[in-house]
């Protein structure tokens, strides 16, 4: 609980002093795409992603229960709660119980406007003119630099926007089986997912195949087929 709060407090010292940068991370997945390179292993993230975290941790009533007076002082100051905040000469809070509603109410209205900046952050996206579609050669997996690329900047924007999950729509065109397009679609998106996962993303993405079923262009030649052999990026 105690290693909670002290992320919380610590996030805007921390952020300033991070040695690591996605910038330092891409630099280095591309590194990975040439064949005469040796391969480059990619700095650990996981403090950095400890910290983007923490900025979003939400305490329940039990846990803030648990909190003692200091704590909670500490925490309510944060939220700008100071004058509900203040501590006698004892170090003891006179209004525990008002405090702890508070700070609930106020961690639900941080959660919902959080909900509605992360809709304009993915408009702001789209507006940037980032690709959200990923497309592939025949019977192909692979991630060439275009690819690369793109992926870069979705991982750029994930990170910047904690609070959003990723879902990798994997399709592919109409040659082939059913149960073959499938599983083409789905590895597909785990190549983009594996990507994503060298900056640890992982866990917020999930992949789905669609195969052949949802094609965007119907036409039965090669015009079709290549819109139709992509991985689409979908935010939630």
């Amino acid at each position: 609980m105690i290693k909670k709060l002290t992320l919380i407090t610590s996030i805007f010292l921390l952020s300033s002093c991070a040695d690591t940068t996605i910038q330092d991370v891409g630099s280095k997945l591309k590194n990975l795409f040439s064949s005469s390179d040796p391969v480059v292993e990619v700095a650990d993230l996981g403090e950095d992603q400890i910290i983007l975290d923490a900025e979003y941790v939400i305490f329940s009533e039990e846990e803030l229960s648990l909190f003692s007076d200091e704590e909670l002082a500490m925490l309510a100051q944060q939220q700008g709660l100071e004058s509900l905040a203040e501590l006698d000469e004892d170090g003891n809070l006179q209004n525990r119980e008002e405090l702890i509603n508070q700070l609930i109410e106020a961690q639900s209205n941080s959660a919902q406007s959080n909900s509605a900046q992360s809709e304009t952050a993915v408009d702001k996206l789209v507006n940037s003119g980032v690709s959200f579609i990923l497309y592939f050669s025949y019977d192909d997996t692979e991630i060439d630099e275009q690819a690369t690329q793109i992926i870069i900047e979705h991982a750029n924007f994930m990170r910047d926007n904690p609070e959003l999950s990723l879902r990798l729509e994997g399709h592919a065109d109409e040659r082939g089986t059913r149960e073959y397009n499938l599983a083409l679609g789905e590895n597909r998106a785990l190549s983009v997912k594996e990507v994503l996962g060298l900056y640890g993303l992982e866990n917020r993405i999930e992949v789905v195949s669609f195969g052949e079923e949802k094609p965007i262009a119907f036409t039965h030649d090669e015009s079709s087929w290549q819109k139709n052999r992509r991985v689409e990026f979908v935010y939630q």
